[in-house]
């Protein structure tokens, strides 16, 4: 019988762990029903597939646990956050990025083991906008896209959620960019958010 429990317990810990790495959903998302996925077989996130259930005006950044976000869409201000429904590739704001730096590697440590991480950790360092993310062999990230039926305006993304250094816990990081982006955008209407692992 005690064989019966151990085993039970480690499939329920097995399942929750494979869990963990699945996409998350934040917000009224069967209203928007936002997905983004990388481009198989890029090393960094340049193109794009982005899915919405509705036309709306879109986000998409790359969040590394501990470290400064990036925007990768819109580009820049002239570029419109707004996207039909359907599935569309995206170009990102490292192509640009790859094409005057092309020859840099990406070197970073290993991340430090999760014990040693606390919720609270927050940090208030910033990255240039043309800097590369940072992404080392054992170290991973998540490409989050924000959907919401009103304006996100660039500037705002850009000076107020860009460039932030995240908490290391990893919901931690998705919850405080996706909360950043609502508020600083006051949105009020509809809006939904949606992360996947990056690399997959």
């Amino acid at each position: 019988m005690r064989h019966g429990r151990i085993s039970a317990a480690v499939l329920i810990a097995t399942a929750v762990g494979c869990a963990s790495n699945a996409p998350q959903h934040y917000g009224q998302y069967n209203e928007l029903a936002p997905r983004v996925a990388a481009t198989t077989g890029e090393r960094l996130p340049v193109h794009l597939t982005v899915q919405l259930g509705r036309p709306a005006n879109v986000a998409v950044f790359l969040v590394v646990p501990g470290r400064a976000t990036m925007l990768l869409f819109p580009d820049d201000s002239t570029q419109s956050a707004y996207i039909e429904a359907g599935s569309h590739v995206i170009v990102t704001s490292l192509a640009k990025a790859a094409l005057s730096d092309s020859s840099r590697f990406i070197r970073l440590p290993q991340r430090r083991p999760m014990g040693n991480r606390s919720p609270m950790q927050r940090g208030t360092g910033r990255m240039r906008r043309d800097t590369f993310p940072e992404l080392g062999v054992n170290q991973h990230g998540y490409l989050l896209i924000y959907a919401s039926q009103q304006p996100l305006p660039f500037a705002i993304l850009r000076t107020r959620v860009a460039g932030l250094t995240v908490p290391a816990l990893d919901d931690d990081a998705l919850n405080t960019v996706t909360k950043l982006v609502r508020e600083t955008t006051r949105t009020t209407g509809p809006w939904a958010a949606y992360s996947t692992d990056f690399p997959p």
